[in-house]
């Protein structure tokens, strides 16, 4: 259980871990527990993420995702699907999706360096998480904290931590600024989950 458990948090750890011109939407006074509205989910990297009806993203697996509701749906939206696309990213395409999804900071400078020295030739089927929902641990006009469920093909779940700032009118990741990322495992979902599957058609 243990070894199965360290292979889920590679990849917990990775989402978090790498963890554009947008909207005009007009801001709201939506609930951080209401649940975005899903059009459909789409598969980036091996991973599927929702994508919302009017909260976003637009754009698809070699654009940026971009394009998100000021709410706490849209800061979400963006904080599960910018971490997959980044974190799943190819050697070729990561530079554009950098560029695209992460606001500038120190954060970006230090995954441009470390992304550069490694090579990725896929996403390992048996790690692939499939995202059960997330809670909004903080939420403002400019920043929110998203902690994102997954469950694992063994059937454990984790939480990662995703920052989201908005910025040239839109939600991008937040990256940090240094090599630690936030990963709580969990022996179950959170009483005040906001639940994406049963969104899956």
């Amino acid at each position: 259980m243990m070894r199965r458990w360290a292979r889920a948090a590679v990849v917990a750890v990775a989402l978090i871990a790498v963890s554009c011109g947008g909207s005009e939407t007009t801001e709201t006074t939506a609930s951080i527990t209401d649940p975005p509205q899903i059009n459909r989910w789409v598969t980036v990297g091996g991973i599927e993420v929702p994508i919302g009806t009017t909260d976003g993203p637009r754009g698809g697996e070699w654009e940026p995702f971009a394009g998100f509701s000021h709410t706490p749906q849209g800061a979400a939206l963006a904080a599960i699907t910018q971490s997959v696309q980044l974190s799943t990213a190819s050697d070729r395409n990561w530079p554009t999706i950098l560029a695209g999804v992460a606001a500038p900071g120190e954060g970006r400078d230090l995954y441009a360096a470390h992304r550069g020295l490694v090579e990725i030739s896929g996403t390992d089927p048996e790690m692939v998480p499939t995202i059960v929902g997330y809670t909004i641990a903080d939420y403002s006009d400019t920043a929110a904290t998203v902690d994102v469920v997954q469950r694992f093909s063994d059937d454990s779940l984790a939480s990662s931590t995703t920052e989201v700032v908005w910025t040239d009118s839109d939600w991008r990741l937040h990256l940090p600024s240094d090599d630690t990322a936030t990963i709580t495992a969990l022996d179950a979902v959170p009483s005040e989950l906001v639940n994406l599957e049963e969104t899956r058609k």
